[in-house]
């Protein structure tokens, strides 16, 4: 396993994944306040900034503890943040880590998604050899489904947590 010492920025043609800062406190308060985001996950909304603040802290922690890395969204033509995606849940010893992402629903159905997974899976493949990856989604999330299948996610049959169907990124089959 080969977990970065240094948050690692990764980049596409339109986006540069990076690590959250305090500066985007703003941001993921609105992303994480989105109704039409919250349809469909199992979270509390935001309070104020504060609890935005504590959850920028609280991924700062856990990628120091091997546990997560969540990288923002942010558009390269403006520097807007737009969504997140995460490796959450690692368990280096066996090689396995979870992915979530969230989107902006202003940007949904552009793509962004899709581009900003292929260099995520890439760096859980190449970089820090994972061997399994997990998603969760809601039954009714059919964009979410179509991405993971898009990328070979397999759903695995009869398999589901709190509602949610689960698909497994096989990496040794890729």
């Amino acid at each position: 396993m080969n977990y970065p010492t240094t948050f690692p920025v990764l980049s596409t043609e339109r986006l540069t994944l990076r690590q959250l800062s305090f500066n985007d406190r703003r941001a993921i308060f609105k992303l994480h306040c989105n109704k039409e985001i919250n349809q469909l996950i199992t979270r509390e909304a935001p309070k104020n900034l504060n609890d935005s603040d504590a959850f920028i802290k609280r991924c700062s922690d856990k990628f120091e503890k091997e546990d997560c890395l969540l990288w923002a969204l942010q558009l390269i033509e403006t520097n807007q943040i737009i969504g997140t995606i995460a490796f959450q849940n690692m368990d280096l010893k066996n090689n396995y880590a979870e992915i979530n992402y969230e989107l902006n629903p202003d940007f949904q159905k552009e793509g962004f998604m899709s581009e900003a997974m292929k260099p995520v899976l890439d760096f859980g493949k190449n970089t820090i050899n994972l061997k399994a990856i997990e998603a969760f989604t809601h039954k009714d999330n059919n964009p979410s489904i179509t991405l993971l299948d898009k990328h070979q996610f397999v759903l695995q049959e009869d398999e589901f947590f709190n509602g949610n169907q689960l698909f497994l990124f096989d990496i040794n089959q890729q």
